[in-house]
């Protein structure tokens, strides 16, 4: 079982390096080449990039959220336990919601970010998702230390 559970924490973080670092990339080296571009060649690449990243993004989701759910099964973690006032004012209780809420949070943005028709409104919902992403990292490393 230990063996099942490794392989899941693993690809989780992979999952997880995945769609974050992916993101970061684009923010911090493709969008700044392509300012530079015609508009034409940023709008060809991201018509092209745009859809293989966005199925990228929910395949990563996809998987976080089973070996999430496997993972928190692994470490005793069951449905009832998030009814229970005195194991979500544990400190890991705690970050686990809050992990939960952002990804909810990240799930949305990603949908609105699909659906919004332009272009300001899907920078900034990218840049929402990158900061959302660095959050859920960061509530994950606080969640595993917490133990």
């Amino acid at each position: 079982m230990r063996g099942v559970y490794l392989a899941s924490v693993w690809l989780h973080i992979l999952a997880a390096m995945t769609w974050v670092g992916g993101m970061l990339v684009f923010v911090s080296a493709v969008m700044p080449y392509f300012r530079r571009q015609p508009e034409a060649a940023r709008a060809a690449f991201l018509e092209w990039f745009g859809p293989r990243f966005r199925t990228v993004s929910w395949i990563c989701f996809a998987i976080l959220a089973v070996t999430g759910t496997f993972n928190l099964w692994a470490r005793g973690v069951r449905l009832d336990d998030f009814l229970r006032p005195e194991w979500r004012s544990t400190a890991f209780g705690h970050l686990v919601i809050v992990k939960l809420g952002l990804v909810v949070l990240a799930i949305a943005v990603s949908v609105a970010h699909e659906l919004t028709a332009t272009r300001r409104h899907a920078r900034l919902m990218g840049r929402a998702l990158l900061v959302i992403g660095v959050a859920v990292v960061a509530a994950a490393v606080m969640m595993v230390r917490a133990l």
